[in-house]
């Protein structure tokens, strides 16, 4: 099926394996400074958390879904992209993977785009499957080149000339193989998250001590650091 129609609000929650956003920005790096603030004690908060963060915790948990284009009252708004932006989306998410640790997870990643369109009834909107290897490329003149893992490309100045429209991505983010040795993924931050709960957590010693007694697994590629902790934790306790 090609198109559907769906009733707003969406019937998810945001729970351990979905989660909402309503960008696309990827890395730490392609945040610019307007999307975070100085608390009153001096601390700089994110106003905006990258994606890689959550990627990170589905691939470290038990998979899950991310809803590009969703707020936070599970109404479909779609992202406004060109078609030279959606091809520095996926530029930017294979850049992405391979800053991760220990290697890049792009194969357990799978990306769907759905066109948004609004219909007469505002309870619903239409969604219509995009096919990226059957896009016609002569309908727009396509960049040479993007310019990813930062907070700014030629294609973004398309936002207001070139023709856009509304998409929903749903990032699929497969669970890990119950058969394999266990990798704890960390992104391009070097930071390792698990899922709990709707949100993402980083994972401290404590978490991987308890992960270790859980599951007699192998973990691998971890900072020289925090192995040397692991390591004592075993030959001590």
């Amino acid at each position: 099926m090609n198109k559907a129609i769906v009733k707003l609000p969406l019937a998810i929650e945001e729970d351990v394996h979905n989660e909402f956003r309503m960008h696309t920005k990827l890395m730490l790096t392609e945040l610019g400074k307007f999307q975070s603030k100085q608390d009153k004690d001096g601390s700089i908060r994110r106003t905006l958390q990258p994606i890689s963060k959550t990627i990170c915790a589905f691939l470290n948990t038990d998979g899950g879904r991310l809803f590009l284009g969703v707020n936070d009252d599970k109404i479909i708004k779609g992202i406004t992209m060109s078609k030279n932006m959606l091809y520095h989306f996926f530029g930017s998410l294979r850049h992405m993977c391979e800053k991760f640790k220990p290697f890049s997870p792009i194969s357990r990643i799978k990306v769907s785009i759905l066109e948004v369109i609004p219909m007469d009834d505002k309870t619903k909107v239409k969604l219509k499957k995009v096919d990226m290897d059957k896009e016609d490329e002569s309908d727009f003149p396509k960049l040479a080149n993007h310019s990813v893992g930062g907070f700014f490309c030629d294609c973004f100045k398309e936002i207001n000339q070139a023709a856009t429209k509304q998409y929903l991505f749903i990032v699929q983010v497969a669970a890990p193989d119950p058969n394999a040795a266990t990798v704890i993924y960390q992104n391009e931050e070097g930071l390792a998250y698990r899922r709990r709960l709707a949100s993402n957590k980083c994972v401290y010693l404590d978490d991987l001590r308890r992960m270790m007694h859980e599951r007699n697994r192998l973990f691998v590629d971890l900072h020289d650091e925090v192995r040397h902790e692991i390591d004592r934790f075993i030959k001590f306790h």
